[in-house]
């Protein structure tokens, strides 16, 4: 439905800059060389705490998908948004230039 215009985009992007920002690299992930992406989903709670997380899609690794819920934790509180967000997190080893 075309429910909320710019306010929920706005919102959206605040909340993925959160979850950039208090993303970390599990060590024995990255040691292992081990990659991936996992698709969560959450709802958050009146007072901006993380009411709800579900993994959509296993990244394939355990230790990354513990790790992509506990950022979602860690990452809150939140703005406040209606209903389930969905959205990738994508674990790469990306050589830094």
């Amino acid at each position: 439905g075309g429910a909320g215009g710019n306010g929920v985009a706005g919102l959206l992007a605040v909340i993925r800059r959160r979850i950039e920002e208090a993303r970390v690299y599990p060590e024995a992930a990255r040691q292992a060389g081990v990659e991936g992406t996992l698709e969560v989903r959450f709802r958050i709670a009146a007072d901006g705490a993380v009411a709800a997380v579900e993994i959509l899609r296993s990244s394939g690794s355990p230790v990354l998908d513990a790790a992509g819920v506990e950022t979602i934790r860690r990452a809150a509180p939140y703005p406040v948004v209606a209903g389930w967000i969905r959205l990738p997190l994508a674990y790469r080893l990306a050589a830094r230039p």
